[in-house]
């Protein structure tokens, strides 16, 4: 019970400690060295037993190992790991343990990482093993950070008990230190906006160059604006928007929602024909569509707001034909906070 008690203090203190560096710069290059120390916790394949009870038991783990991150989610270690008991597997008497091991890293999170390891495992005669582990690295800035880590694995023929063979398992628990160590450098320029970055979960590398972009409001303005005067949103006397205005209506929706601090004024016009009120109240459903479409598109009404203007904004004139159909219009104005 005192070594599963300590098994779950350490994955808690890791835990706590990881979450607690989530803020922290994410940094990693591409080579990377550690070494670390804890405890080695025998398994005889129905429970664990005391060091005092034991052909396996508890002792002392000592890893040193040498990597590379090959992309921002792949990577690879190699290492040493020596495990010391006084009384370790009947098997083999009474001897330490040791496990050369290659590991093959995913990296979920830049302070959760799973992996998969196989390697060879020598007390007096040697044996293949092989199971799966878990780092939690905490940064401490660009070289340097601790690295609780947890293992294990499994490997055939070697543990005794009451006359029957069983696999024997070791759970390994290690802090260490990792150290990144360079090397060559696949740089990249990533363009986020500064709120979008706080979702992005997925991790950038040291040797990156991450942009934090003001998006060009004024740009967008004219080009969702161009598309409109272009497009027939309604059809006459309607405020129905038309399925070819959806279309438009869709960009201004993807770009919002990549840019969660764009906020969208859109303003409703008509020609002179009709009366003043109706014309108004006419602009005012129009816009109102349109801000009814884009909430319904999943952007915050918080984001949006709209007015109509009925024919007191003229662009063209109310004279002719072109200057009316000028006139009726959305127009959709953003601003980045």
């Amino acid at each position: 019970m005192k070594i599963k008690r300590f098994v779950i203090t350490m994955l808690a203190l890791a835990a706590g400690l990881s979450a607690a560096a989530q803020e922290t710069e994410y940094v990693q290059l591409n080579w990377f060295a550690g070494v670390g120390g804890g405890v080695n916790l025998g398994w005889d394949g129905d429970k664990f037993v005391s060091r005092e009870n034991s052909h396996m038991g508890l002792g002392y783990a000592a890893d040193v190992y040498l990597g590379k991150w090959l992309n921002d989610i792949a990577g690879f270690r190699v290492g040493w790991q020596g495990l010391t008991v006084s009384d370790q597997y009947t098997d083999f008497g009474k001897k330490k343990l040791m496990y050369v091991h290659a590991d093959a890293l995913i990296r979920v999170h830049r302070s959760f990482i799973p992996y998969v390891h196989a390697g060879y495992m020598k007390i007096d005669n040697g044996t293949a093993a092989g199971g799966v582990g878990l780092m939690f690295p905490i940064y401490l800035g660009k070289v340097v950070r601790i690295v609780p880590d947890v293992r294990y694995a499994i490997f055939p023929n070697a543990a005794y008990a009451e006359g029957k063979r069983n696999p024997a398992g070791n759970v390994s628990a290690t802090l260490g230190l990792a150290f990144n160590l360079g090397g060559k450098l696949k740089p990249r320029t990533v363009y986020v906006d500064r709120e979008t970055i706080k979702y992005i979960d997925k991790p950038y590398a040291v040797h990156d160059t991450v942009t934090i972009i003001k998006p060009d409001v004024a740009q967008k303005t004219q080009e969702i604006n161009d598309f409109l005067r272009n497009t027939t949103l309604f059809e006459f006397d309607s405020y129905e928007i038309t399925e070819e205005a959806k279309f438009g209506l869709e960009q201004v929706v993807e770009w919002m929602k990549t840019y969660p601090k764009v906020t969208a004024k859109i303003d409703g016009h008509t020609d002179n024909i009709g009366t003043e009120a109706y014309n108004m109240e006419l602009s005012n459903n129009r816009a109102k569509a349109i801000y009814d479409y884009l909430v319904e598109k999943g952007i915050s009404p918080n984001r949006l707001s709209y007015e109509g203007h009925g024919f007191s904004q003229p662009v063209g004139d109310n004279n002719t034909w072109l200057g009316r159909h000028q006139n009726r219009r959305i127009e959709i104005t953003f601003k980045y906070d």
